[in-house]
Order: C-alpha cells, then sequence, then structure tokens
C-alpha cells in the first residue's frame, strides 16, 4: 500500500475532523493508500512528521485544518526540500486557500480529489525567513483574527469574525505604509493592507479578482484612511466586487515587495501572527503540487 502522511489540526473550525478519523482512514484504504495520521497544535512540531517523510517513501502529505495548518505543513515542506503532492482537507473556521482551489468541505470529495491523483502546481509567497500560501496582512483585518474568541469561532464559524469587525470599526486606527516594488512607491496612511497569493481572504471570495495561484505574481490590494461612511460604502461594493474602481483602493500586482512603516505594525500570515513591519515578500513560483479536481 502507498502510504500517506495525515497532518491535522483536532483544534480547527469546529472541532470535529477527529470524528472523521476513522472513515478518512477506511475510505483511503479502500483506494489501497494507507494513512499515518499525525495531530498538530502549533507552530514547531511537525519536525518528527517532516524526518518521517524524508526518511521513508510517501505519496503524498494532507493537511487537514484551517489555512494556518496548510501554511504551516507548506512551511515545514519547503524547509525539509520535500517536493511530494499536498492534499487539503478544509476544516478551519476559513479555508480561503482551498475554496479558492474549490476543495470540497466533506471527507468523500477530499479522498476522491486526492486519489485520483490530478495536481496543480502553485505560487508560494515568502515573506522574511517563511512562506505563505494565501495573504499576509497588516492593519484592521489583522486586529480582527487575532482578537476573536476561539469559542466563538467554533460556534459561529466566520460570522464571528464579521461580528469582531462591526464591534471594532469605531476604533479602527490607520497606519502609515511605505510599498516599493522596484518600479513604484506607495506611502499612505491605510486602514487594511493585503498581499494575496489567492482572489480570497477572510471569508471574501473576490478581493483580488485579478490574482491567480500560478500567474507568478502576487496581487496588493489596501484600502486608503477615509471616513466611516466611506469605508461602509466600500464594504459594500466589497461584497458586489465592484470595489477595484473605489479612490480609497490601491490596487496592483508584483513578484517582489518591500512594505515598511515607522511604527511597530504587526501582521497576520495565513491567519497567524506574523513578524512586525518592515516585510520583504516576494513570490515563488509553481513550488507546490497540490491535489485538485479532475
Amino acid at each position: 500500500m502507498k502510504k500517506i502522511m495525515f497532518i491535522y489540526n483536532p483544534s480547527s473550525g469546529d472541532g470535529s475532523i477527529t470524528n472523521y478519523l476513522d472513515e478518512i482512514i477506511d475510505r483511503f484504504k479502500q483506494k489501497g493508500f494507507y494513512i499515518v495520521p499525525h495531530r498538530t497544535f502549533m507552530k514547531g512540531d511537525l519536525n518528527p512528521a517532516m524526518g518521517e517523510l524524508k526518511r521513508d517513501d510517501y505519496h503524498c502529505i494532507i493537511a487537514a485544518g484551517g489555512d494556518g495548518t496548510v501554511s504551516n505543513v507548506v512551511n515545514f515542506m519547503l524547509k525539509y526540500n520535500l517536493n511530494i503532492p499536498l492534499g487539503l482537507f478544509p476544516w478551519g473556521t476559513v479555508n480561503d486557500f482551498a475554496g479558492y482551489l474549490n476543495i470540497p468541505k466533506n471527507v468523500k470529495g477530499c479522498c476522491d480529489i486526492i486519489t485520483g491523483g490530478k495536481t496543480r502546481s502553485i505560487d508560494v509567497g515568502r515573506v522574511n525567513d517563511s512562506y505563505f500560501i494565501n495573504v499576509v496582512s497588516a492593519g484592521f483585518l489583522t486586529d480582527v483574527a487575532h482578537k476573536t474568541d476561539t469559542t466563538l469561532k467554533h460556534i459561529l464559524g466566520k460570522l464571528a469574525y464579521y461580528l469582531k469587525g462591526i464591534e471594532g470599526l469605531p476604533r479602527v486606527r490607520p497606519i502609515k505604509i511605505r510599498i516599493e516594488d522596484g518600479c513604484r512607491v506607495f506611502e499612505e496612511k491605510v486602514y487594511l493592507l493585503l498581499v494575496l497569493n489567492s482572489s480570497s481572504a477572510g471569508g471574501f471570495n473576490k478581493l483580488a479578482p485579478k490574482a491567480g495561484l500560478d500567474d507568478g505574481q502576487l496581487d496588493v490590494l489596501a484600502i486608503k484612511a477615509c471616513s466611516i461612511p466611506e469605508f461602509l460604502n466600500l464594504s459594500f461594493k466589497v461584497l458586489k466586487n465592484e470595489h477595484l474602481s473605489d479612490p480609497n483602493v490601491i490596487y496592483f500586482k508584483g513578484e517582489k515587495f518591500t512594505i515598511s512603516s515607522d511604527e511597530a505594525v504587526e501582521t497576520d500570515v495565513d491567519g497567524e501572527l506574523g513578524p512586525l513591519l518592515p516585510l520583504d515578500i516576494k513570490v515563488i513560483p509553481g513550488r507546490v503540487r497540490v491535489f485538485v479536481e479532475s
């Protein structure tokens, strides 16, 4: 039997992934695959799993959890220079990366995609000394993601983020940033900065409608400091995918960026706390193969 390393985060999403382990193991067994499960809770605990993957012959690796879990697995894959395909089980509160690839949120669908064998080479972003698969952010969304209660996320899912965002809207404070890509320099006070690999972040599917996971570029989207009525109007435009023409939006594509600030600005990398600014960001084209629908 071909072996598959199944890395799962039991605290992702509603915490129910462990209830499906027997079904997952059985479905893969029926297709001739042997599952080796490995539980993960936080960054830095995948060295034993990656060591085993390097020593033994594995068909692929599966990441079961949200964007943060997938990102953690990809970081270790690149650290250990593993070139085996990656399968996805989207089990987080928000699954922007898997959603962009149309990976279903059910066991049978995920198993069928992986056993089907079709892969797609996708780009990976590098931020300072680590990697990201979907988005690096600073500003409003970053604050919301880190302050949303875990229990509330388990109960309400994505709605918990939106409620937290509405609650904090009157206290939104702009940050002054500088973005350089070798050709252009932007210096602006912004409420939100996103560097995206896919088009989705925070459950919004078309924030960067021109983005592609295999286009060899990253997309920069920033919302300038504006009045609350302007911000609310822009939010409705986002829902209708009409925001790129708004004068309070900066949007462009590129391969390499430097983002800096005179302030101590926190960032978020794929849903997890990232480094303070400044950031050196670049795209690594076609670095990871991911199982997709046939």
